[in-house]
């Protein structure tokens, strides 16, 4: 009689597990199938934010590059010194400070003297010294003045090095101030998103929620010459740039 009990007890056990795990099992598939039903009601519209805003650099570097070749050494060291002395006091007379020049030290290169620059037929000279002179400054009117200035001092016979970058670069205008003009620019790109994505949500009944997700996308900077300056080596550079930020959101809508 007791061995019948226990079996039964057993059994009962048996059944009410397999009914729990059953029952667990329905329950996650309908939780998972509310799930994915609200996910596929929720409805998103994906648009791009664009904001574009028109800056002034406040920093400009400026590279005079100079290369003298020959025969006699001392001969060509006093030539490229005369270079780059006669162009320092040039952009003294032009207004700039001592601290916002800066001289390069001079390079000598022996062609016989090389291993990897062995005089091949054809060179003319056995030696090339080259120097340079960079100005740093924040004084942008100032490099504008001096660019239409330059005339004078090629008159002087000082010699650029026309190897390396046309020797007189165009100067670099740069703004410092970017990453703090960054979270505005972005903040505005988001803005303008909303108002896009709000126009969109108008025409088909619905209101704009929260952000489903952002991706900041390119920013790029244009001289006032439209050439793109964020671009690796860009030939020009201007002091006033357009600075122009694309941004797309996926916004929820109501």
């Amino acid at each position: 009689m007791a061995s019948s009990e226990n079996r039964n007890l057993v059994l009962a056990a048996i059944i009410l597990g397999i009914s729990l795990i059953a029952g667990l099992t329905l329950g996650g598939y309908f939780v998972g199938k509310g799930v994915t039903r609200f996910k596929s009601d929720t409805r998103t519209v994906t648009v791009k934010g664009l904001v574009e805003k028109e800056v002034k650099a406040d920093q400009a570097i400026w590279a005079w590059n100079f290369r003298r070749a020959g025969e006699d050494i001392i001969d060509i060291h006093n030539k490229i010194t005369f270079d780059r002395d006669t162009t320092v006091a040039f952009l003294k007379k032009q207004g700039f400070k001592d601290k916002e020049i800066s001289r390069q030290p001079t390079r000598t290169i022996d062609k016989l003297a090389s291993e990897y620059s062995q005089n091949q037929a054809g060179d003319r000279f056995r030696y090339v010294v080259t120097s340079s002179v960079k100005v740093t400054t924040t004084n942008i009117d100032l490099v504008t003045k001096a660019l239409g200035a330059t005339e004078e001092l090629l008159k002087s016979g000082v010699l650029l090095d026309g190897q390396q970058g046309e020797g007189m670069a165009n100067p670099r205008y740069v703004v410092t101030t970017f990453n703090d003009l960054r979270p505005q620019l972005l903040a505005d790109a988001t803005k303008n998103a909303r108002l896009t994505a709000s126009q969109f949500a108008s025409d088909s009944g619905a209101t704009v929620g929260r952000i489903c997700s952002a991706n900041q996308g390119m920013i790029q900077i244009f001289g006032s010459d439209g050439n793109d300056e964020s671009a690796p080596y860009s030939p020009t550079s201007t002091p006033v740039k357009k600075i122009r930020v694309v941004s797309t959101f996926a916004f929820e809508l109501k």
